[in-house]
């Protein structure tokens, strides 16, 4: 089984209501990144999601628990946005502390791809939405809300790699297909 992805979209428009132009075009690249992940996933039965890279105690499901857990960290660490104590216990199999166990049953498509929109629509965008210099220091390090939205970004693409070969290993590949034009935002 094979499917043909959705494809890559290059002309990404900046998120209306944010406060910063660049903290906003940093948000919608990160919908376009999930949603290439989301396309990845949604057609996979729970076999395809559970299953293990060989002594990695990587699956698909965790993979996709892990995005949405960081995504929620890091962006409750840089702005004020709080995780409900329902969603934190729904996304805490993908936490790093957990990754020394086995991985956890996966859940079916549709429940992770929900969870991490939960955390786009409860955290990602309503704490973002307020930040008015992308490059003013958000953390204690001097880390800048610029270079973190570049390390969520880095992540989600990171692990959409991973997810492609363990779909590949499973037995159904995932042809990737480019989208048109190859523009810049405008």
């Amino acid at each position: 089984m094979t499917k043909t992805g959705r494809g890559r979209f290059y002309k990404i428009t900046p998120i209306d209501g944010f406060a910063n132009r660049d903290v906003s075009l940093s948000a919608a690249w990160l919908d376009e990144f999930r949603e290439r992940v989301f396309d990845q996933i949604d057609d996979l039965p729970f076999e395809a999601l559970d299953q293990e890279a060989p002594g990695t105690g990587l699956t698909i499901g965790r993979l996709v628990l892990h995005m949405g857990w960081a995504e929620s960290y890091w962006i409750g660490r840089i702005t004020d946005s709080k995780i409900s104590p329902d969603l934190s216990e729904s996304l805490s199999a993908g936490s790093l502390k957990n990754f020394e166990a086995d991985p956890a049953p996966s859940l079916e498509a549709a429940e992770l791809i929900a969870l991490c929109r939960r955390v786009r629509d409860e955290m990602t965008i309503p704490g973002l939405k307020t930040v008015k210099d992308a490059d003013a220091s958000c953390w204690e390090d001097g880390s800048t809300f610029r270079g973190v939205l570049g390390q969520l970004q880095w992540h989600w693409i990171y692990h959409s790699g991973q997810i492609g070969l363990i779909r590949f290993e499973w037995g159904s590949d995932y042809t990737w297909t480019m989208g048109s034009p190859m523009a810049p935002e405008g």
